[in-house]
């Protein structure tokens, strides 16, 4: 298992500046140099600048609240000409920016090395003030022109206050504009430090309430020139309320409750676990907050997460599983987030070691924080260490493949990779290597054989056909079940890549002798001396049909006798929605063709969260958590046939599905995954299903599913419905095979239905005035189960009944396979 990082956050006081020149070693260089070397961390962790520039800047953007009643006429006149000498040395550095010496930390290049900087703290750039807002901008962009000017790796920046949510744009868009720095050579990160969970949102059981928009003053403090102050910050407002709540949980004799916020039953200033457990909904207020950075940052391959764990766990599995499909690069721990065990070391709780786990496929860095404070009885400050190092260095959860599959699925994470075209192409040896390297497939192979001829009257010779052979491993699987059933058979095989051809003639020679006869050509034109008893074959793809199998398949099926029997005898494909940042970023990148996000990938999915539930949702209406889309059986026997035995058109291998998701909790969607599951023989299958696979065929490494991405993100609240169509589709002249799919959101909603409502002459759809929602009719009128247009027949009105509001919607992909196809 990989070494993963661990950083130290430096304490205060930070190192003196440089007092000697290069090449002597600074102050920090010596400090981070001993740090490092009589320490097990990898790396230091600093603030960028330091109270100097905090003061400064301060002194420049912020004016204190002075009472003009208390001065004479030239104490007013000398305060105004001080405050012209500060304004215009203010203008001055909104002109110019920048930073001065004494005002960093970090002022070398060799200084950087095994270095992670965080930007300042007191900086607002969602400060209900609009001219906090505009300095706080400039003082950032002044260093993040350090952290470029320095090569800094990361620059780690504090996450907007959640009470500031109407600001959160100005927010994001700040962070936009300093991703453009630099220009496309620009090396720095910026990675935005999201708490965990909202602590007002865990004991309230909704969102903390935000500022009005029009907000400009806050009630004590000093006050900006634009009429807010910094003092006040949103930050501190939210931590007094947090408190206040804590109070109002602990004395319920206490009867004001002036902001009219709901206490959950039990909560304490612990946060305990028996409260945390009365928790429900979906905990997603700081989720979302980084989902609206990201999304106006449009995916940028510099910005990722520094995910702050000094809050308590979210209750929710779900909620908690959000963070596996983003880009989290570090893992902020203070010691406050240690609990002591029996002995006093520090320690974490399970949940968030079963959670730091889960995120090590991502290999974060960790950012230990405060460990030198003594906060823990025993142990010092490198019992924080030892004990992360311990958790990170076990093994994380299973991910359905064996330990020997990583020799060939190493470098395969959420790569994107086209899926094959077997017909028009001709697979080269070294693909068919690695396929033929899955033992547990052809273990499933030979059973099912073995089954197949067990069935079949003993005594006699029959005939056992293997098309699409390859390189011979489905050959060698027929013979050792020959062995093992105790029949005998005459076994052809037949394939097409006349490289591959040469491979078996090779084995036919050196291996098999006369047992075997090989057939050069296509599987739906070459004759074969004999009808078989069993036809074999592994055309399957990640979605079952996607490399043709059913089509390959028709038109071998004049192999079989009246009773014989096909190997697989039937594949389903099925689907589920998932979130995932990289892959959504990945299938964007210009420098893909056009076409690219309408076009299916094969991804061994890692950094990838499926965002569907079980159970009916809401409304009742939804199905399981991956569902299934269609199923091709073979042999069929209903098929119109030309002279040649094959099928006359292939429209009776179209398909199409409707699928109907729940969400139990606020995400993203950034595409659907494809499984397949195939019915070899009588209890012998094959599967990638995420939930079915380990039973099935466990340990099975040859396929990975199928990504079908959106051109756009589409956004998903908490329990909203997300409707999924799909086709299989080919052209009249049977020479391709393409997908094309959409989606559409919902939200379920709890009305009151008029009596008015219902079908007007004309049979349009018709709401009174008097609708459920405000007197406005829903301008998604036409959607099934729109507000307005209840699911029931009944004229009367209903108390309470379920109905859809449409809330979202992609464009159709792929239409008449402009983009992707298969090849016939």
């Amino acid at each position: 298992m990989p070494r993963h990082p661990i950083a130290f956050s430096l304490p205060s006081p930070i190192p003196s500046l440089p007092v000697s020149p290069r090449p002597d070693p600074s102050p920090l260089q010596q400090t981070i140099s001993n740090t490092l070397s009589s320490t097990d961390y990898d790396l230091v962790s600093l603030p960028l600048t330091n109270t100097a520039w905090q003061d400064r800047w301060e002194r420049l953007c912020l004016r204190p609240v002075e009472e003009d009643e208390d001065l004479t006429p030239d104490q007013l006149a000398e305060r105004d000409r001080e405050r012209e000498k500060v304004d215009l040395e203010a203008d001055v550095w909104r002109r110019d920016g920048g930073l001065k010496r004494d005002e960093v930390n970090v002022s070398r290049l060799e200084e950087s090395q095994a270095v992670i900087t965080t930007a300042a703290e007191w900086l607002e750039l969602d400060s209900p003030d609009e001219g906090i807002r505009f300095d706080s901008e400039i003082a950032l962009r002044s260093e993040m022109a350090q952290a470029l000017y320095l090569s800094l790796p990361v620059l780690i920046i504090p996450a907007p206050s959640l009470i500031n949510r109407a600001f959160l744009p100005s927010y994001a868009r700040a962070i936009s504009n300093l991703l453009q720095m630099g220009g496309s050579s620009a090396f720095t990160q910026i990675s935005i430090r999201i708490p965990i969970s909202d602590p007002v949102e865990l004991i309230t059981q909704g969102p903390a309430p935000s500022l009005p928009q029009n907000t400009t003053t806050t009630p004590t403090g000093n006050k900006h020139k634009r009429i807010s102050s910094l003092s006040t910050r949103p930050t501190s407002m939210h931590q007094a309320q947090l408190n206040q709540m804590i109070n109002q949980a602990n004395n319920p004799s206490s009867t004001s409750n002036p902001q009219n916020l709901r206490i959950a039953s039990g909560a304490s200033s612990t946060m305990s676990t028996k409260s945390s457990a009365a928790i429900t909904g979906d905990p997603s207020s700081t989720w979302e907050m980084w989902d609206c950075i990201r999304t106006l940052c449009g995916y940028h391959p510099r910005l990722s997460v520094t995910l702050d764990l000094t809050n308590p766990l979210p209750p929710s599995v779900g909620a908690l599983a959000r963070w596996t499909a983003e880009p989290v690069k570090y893992i902020w721990l203070p010691a406050g987030s240690f609990i002591p065990n029996a002995k006093g070391y520090p320690v974490l709780s399970k949940a968030c070691q079963a959670f730091l786990r889960g995120m090590s496929k991502q290999n974060p860095t960790y950012v230990l924080h405060g460990t030198t404070m003594q906060k823990h009885t025993a142990g010092g400050p490198t019992a924080y260490l030892q004990y992360v190092r311990h958790i990170t260095s076990q093994p994380p959860a299973p991910n359905g493949l064996p330990p020997s599959a990583d020799e060939f699925t190493s470098g395969y994470a959420d790569y994107l990779q086209a899926p094959l075209q077997p017909l028009m192409d001709d697979l080269g040896s070294a693909t068919y290597d690695i396929f033929e390297r899955d033992p547990v497939k052809y273990r499933q192979y030979e059973e099912a054989i073995t089954l197949a001829l067990s069935d079949l009257p003993a005594g006699q010779t029959h005939v056992v056909t293997v098309v699409g052979a390859g390189r011979g491993p489905l050959v060698a699987c027929t013979l050792r079940a020959l062995s093992r059933a105790d029949r005998q058979a005459n076994v052809y095989a037949v394939e097409k890549n006349p490289n591959a051809f040469i491979t078996l003639q090779e084995r036919k020679a050196i291996e098999w002798g006369d047992q075997v006869e090989i057939f050069f050509g296509d599987m739906r034109n070459v004759d074969v001396p004999e009808k078989c008893d069993i036809m074999v074959s592994e055309l399957l793809g990640s979605f079952g049909d996607n490399e043709l199998s059913p089509e390959c398949l028709d038109g071998a099926m004049r192999f079989l006798k009246p009773t014989g029997i096909s190997i697989p005898t039937s594949y389903t494909a099925h689907v589920a929605p998932i979130s995932s940042s990289k892959l959504f970023h990945d299938v964007h990148q210009p420098s893909r063709p056009a076409g690219a996000t309408e076009t299916p990938y094969v991804v061994m999915m890692s950094q990838v969260n499926l965002i569907s539930g079980d159970g009916g949702g809401v409304s009742g209406r939804c199905g399981e958590k991956v569902q299934q889309c269609w199923q091709f059986e073979h042999p069929r026997r209903d098929l119109i046939l030309d002279s040649s035995g094959s099928p006359l058109t292939n429209t009776h291998n179209t398909r199409s599905s409707r699928h109907i998701f729940h969400i139990p909790h606020a995400a993203t969607l950034h595409g659907l995954a494809g499984y397949f599951e195939a019915h070899l023989y009588s209890n012998v299958g094959l599967s990638i299903h995420p939930d079915n696979a380990h039973r099935v065929s466990p340990d099975m490494f040859s396929w990975f599913p199928l990504y079908f991405p959106l051109k756009e993100a589409l956004y998903l609240p908490s329990g909203s419905e997300l409707e999924v169509n799909l086709w299989r589709l080919c052209d009249s002249r049977g020479r391709k095979i393409w997908y094309e799919w959409s989606v559409e959101s919902y939200l379920s909603v709890s009305q009151n239905i008029p009596t008015s409502a219902g079908l007007t002459p004309n049979g349009s759809r018709h709401v009174s005035s008097s609708g459920g929602l405000g007197g406005q009719p829903s301008p998604l009128m036409d959607a099934p189960f729109s507000p307005g247009f209840s699911s029931s027949n009944s004229a009367s009105t209903h108390i309470g009944e379920l109905n859809r509001i449409k809330i979202g919607q992609t464009s159709l992909h792929n239409p008449a396979g402009v983009h992707s196809w298969v090849g016939l």
